[in-house]
């Protein structure tokens, strides 16, 4: 009996760890507009409610185009409209990628239009692809006018990218959906409530064949 209530136990608190984990969406390299290239998107909380730290990973060692273009610009929508970005800025990324703004992107780069997207671009044409090394991190603040605006759905946030020639002239764009998901070794602050329904029921189980075990048997 006590190994059961054990076994029990340990696998309510399996589940409860493992809901509260959120694991990094990645897609392409085989996506409609990627372009051979892959883009994982996560996003850790902050200390300030509606403020979030936004991480995308630019892989395109597999990128398909010319392997002499070049990554010119990348966006994000992660709300529904502009005006629930308060403010956005770009934290780290590549070495010429220093301005961000609001606005998706085109052929020639950050558009300034493109309601609640942003775009962070290069200064010059861009970074290199397809190499070995070619994996590009940025990180960037975003200040929501509410936590709740961020569109953590599947699929419900959206990608783009643009890739250009030695010259500048546009080569080929990404434009997918993407799910934006929790860093993994972030959990989240507030369990959800199937987290807490299989922890309570584990526990009502655990305590019910306690019980059965402490109580005397019937005399003969």
């Amino acid at each position: 009996m006590f190994r059961k209530l054990l076994y029990l136990f340990s696998l309510c608190l399996y589940g409860f760890a493992a809901s509260g984990v959120a694991r990094a969406d990645t897609i392409g390299p085989a996506c409609a507009s990627c372009l051979g290239s892959s883009y994982t998107l996560t996003y850790d909380t902050t200390a300030n409610p509606g403020v979030f730290d936004v991480f995308l990973t630019v892989d395109t060692t597999g990128f398909t185009n010319s392997g002499s273009d070049l990554l010119n610009a990348v966006s994000l929508k992660l709300v529904s409209t502009s005006s629930d970005i308060a403010s956005v800025s770009l934290l780290a990324g590549p070495s010429t990628f220093g301005t961000t703004g609001s606005g998706s992107l085109n052929s020639g780069g950050c558009s300034g239009t493109g309601g609640g997207y942003f775009c962070s671009g290069s200064t010059g044409n861009g970074v290199p692809v397809a190499g070995a090394g070619d994996v590009y991190n940025f990180e960037w603040a975003l200040a929501t006018a509410s936590p709740s605006d961020l569109l953590s759905g599947a699929d419900a946030a959206s990608i783009k990218a643009l890739y250009v020639t030695p010259s500048g002239s546009s080569n080929g764009i990404t434009s997918e959906n993407i799910t934006l998901t929790q860093d993994a070794l972030s959990p989240s602050p507030v369990p959800e409530p199937s987290s807490l329904l299989l922890l309570g029921t584990g526990m009502m189980a655990a305590a019910f064949l306690l019980r059965r075990r402490r109580l005397p048997l019937p005399a003969r």
